[in-house]
């Protein structure tokens, strides 16, 4: 069972990830938000396209698991999904807003989820059974880790 001090860390945690992403960038110039390193890491616009497109992947999973019993979840490749919905090539700052204003929607809505049902499970069609908990603290890892790169991408062009 988890404790509600770990649901309050992994809420701010997803919480504070706009705003982390936000001060990498906040001193970088447009052109800058779009250039390729040339280590062949990606640009800033690029992994604010990725993480998008991860949000909106699994952000649609978490509201799965708690209004289905047992929903599959479909395996999707998020680099093609960004893709396909054109994030990278988005305006930065409006993609960025609405970045923001979807992870506030989705803090929002998880502070109200009751504590056993962030053992919820949902089916994955790959990974198998994964709870809401889970999924909730996927998406904040790895959001902590492009956050971490943002912020590299920031000391070093400056």
């Amino acid at each position: 069972m988890y404790s509600s001090r770990q649901f309050d860390d992994l809420l701010k945690r997803l919480s504070d990830a706009p705003a982390r992403i936000a001060g990498a960038v906040a001193r970088l110039s447009d052109t800058d938000k779009h250039l390729t390193p040339s280590n062949g890491e990606w640009s800033a616009a690029e992994i604010l396209a990725h993480l998008r497109a991860s949000d909106d992947i699994l952000g649609h999973r978490l509201y799965a698991i708690l209004t289905r019993d047992h929903p599959v979840l479909p395996a999707y490749d998020e680099r093609r999904w960004a893709e396909i919905a054109c994030y990278a090539q988005a305006d930065f700052e409006l993609s960025l807003k609405a970045f923001m204003l979807r992870r506030a929607e989705l803090v929002s809505m998880l502070r109200q989820v009751a504590i056993k049902d962030w053992q919820r499970l949902g089916i994955h069609e790959e990974k198998g059974a994964v709870s809401l908990f889970q999924v909730a603290t996927s998406l904040m890892e790895h959001e902590e880790q492009h956050c971490a790169q943002l912020e590299a991408l920031d000391k070093r062009r400056s």
